[in-house]
């Protein structure tokens, strides 16, 4: 799915892997609100104060881009570094392309709940009238 690259040639990228990350790509950003080029990567590096807590429940290339999706979500800077994009030289890809593509439309939805859930916690408190007043303020609201 999303995959590193930069607006620079793409190297011998088929156009429609190339639409598939874009389209990915475009979706974590409109659930996540990071202007972020991939989600997902084969290398990232990641601030130990920033992990800690933080543990996948995906595996493999959704387990990435899920690291990425709980970090956003908690306020973490993430910052990229551009790298281009090539096809595999040897070998093959193991990976399902319609799995994939299955599991980040899971992931995206779960997130998304998250970010709203996430916000609903965040929510002003309404007179009895049901006008949000002035004298409204945010109130978190725990489970229990």
């Amino acid at each position: 799915m999303p995959l590193p690259f930069i607006t620079t040639p793409y190297g011998n990228v088929p156009p429609w892997r190339l639409s598939l990350s874009r389209v990915a790509s475009f979706l974590y950003r409109r659930v996540l609100r990071q202007k972020l080029h991939t989600y997902t990567s084969c290398f990232r590096v990641y601030r130990r104060s920033a992990m800690i807590g933080t543990q996948p429940e995906r595996d493999g290339f959704l387990g990435i881009a899920e690291l990425v999706g709980k970090l956003a979500l908690s306020g973490a800077e993430i910052v990229e570094y551009p790298a281009t994009l090539e096809v595999r030289v040897l070998g093959h890809s193991k990976m399902k392309i319609v799995r994939t593509i299955v599991g980040h439309l899971g992931l995206l939805t779960s997130l998304a709940w998250q970010r709203v859930a996430q916000r609903a916690r965040l929510a002003p408190v309404v007179d009895r009238t049901g006008d949000v007043g002035a004298a409204a303020t945010p109130t978190r609201v725990t489970d229990g």
